[in-house]
Order: structure tokens, then C-alpha cells, then sequence
């Protein structure tokens, strides 16, 4: 009937709206997910999306762990098909700038894509042209994304002046 979530409450039955906000802060400080209504918005509302691990981690967020999930998925479906693909070196055995151009172009499809769908800020993919190829028989990339901020709260300070 569209109101299963009307009344939030923990799991021991409590009411959120009967809980002190200490109590909230503190739960919500603990990194557990709890319902709560929001005064004149309708709906209730996830208090955040933290994970079960420290706060300072990257995977301390589910919306952290979805971003950097997608961009594995994406990143191993591009560069899948190249595996066992022959690599061109250079004369001393480092990795020709086409090798490295091909390879990085792969990896940067699908994370090209997220940064068109806003779901990432910034990516770089690195490729070291030194690494002994020809002896590990195995081509490693390293890609570094910077994920999208969240604003977890908002401060607004409001006051009268006599001019602007």
C-alpha cells in the first residue's frame, strides 16, 4: 500500500522518531544503516550507505564499492579479449609506445564512459614501458580513479546584514 517504510524503526522495534538525536548520531557513528524521515519531505530516507569496515577505508561506502566494482567489470570485459595477445617491444626489451597506446586505450573504454555518466571524477591509466615481459610472461596495468565527492552533510549560514 506504499507505506511499509512510513514508520521507521531499529530492528529491536524502537521508533526513530522516540530516539534522542545522541542515540542517532551514535549509531550512525557505529557505521549502521537506519531509516528516518526528514521534517516537511515526505518519505523516509537511509541515514547513509556505510559499510562494515573503517570509516578511513576505500570501500567504507556501498556507493564506493558499486563505483569501483563497475569500473573492474568494465576494465576486465575490455581487456579480456586481448589475453595471450602478442606484445611488441622495443629493441631492449621494454614495451613499444604502440603496446602501451593499445593496452591503455582497453583499459580507458568503459572508464571513459563513466566519466561521461558522471560516475567518476578523474582516471589515469599507467602503463611501466620497463616491466620484464618476456621473462613473467605478464602485462600489468595500474589504474587510479578519483571517485565522486558525496556531501554527507550540509552546513548553511544564514544571517541578516546591513548591505550586500
Amino acid at each position: 500500500n506504499g507505506r511499509e517504510c512510513d514508520t521507521p524503526a531499529l530492528g529491536n522495534g524502537d521508533l526513530i522518531k522516540d530516539l534522542s538525536v545522541n542515540l542517532l548520531t551514535l549509531i550512525n557513528n557505529y557505521r549502521y544503516i537506519f531509516l528516518r524521515k526528514f521534517v516537511d519531505l515526505a518519505g523516509s530516507y537511509w541515514n547513509d550507505d556505510h559499510t562494515a569496515i573503517t570509516q578511513s577505508s576505500d570501500y567504507a561506502y556501498i556507493s564506493g564499492n558499486r563505483t569501483i566494482d563497475k569500473a573492474i567489470r568494465g576494465v576486465y570485459s575490455s581487456v579480456l579479449p586481448a589475453l595471450n595477445s602478442p606484445l611488441q617491444l622495443n629493441s631492449d626489451g621494454t614495451l613499444a609506445d604502440t603496446t602501451i597506446a593499445y593496452f591503455t586505450s582497453l583499459a580507458q573504454v568503459n572508464l571513459f564512459e563513466m566519466l561521461r555518466n558522471r560516475e567518476i571524477s578523474a582516471q589515469a591509466v599507467t602503463i611501466d614501458p620497463t616491466q620484464n615481459v618476456l621473462s613473467t610472461n605478464t602485462l600489468e596495468i595500474a589504474i587510479s580513479i578519483v571517485p565522486i565527492g558525496v556531501a554527507r552533510n550540509i552546513v548553511v549560514k544564514i544571517g541578516f546584514t546591513t548591505s550586500i
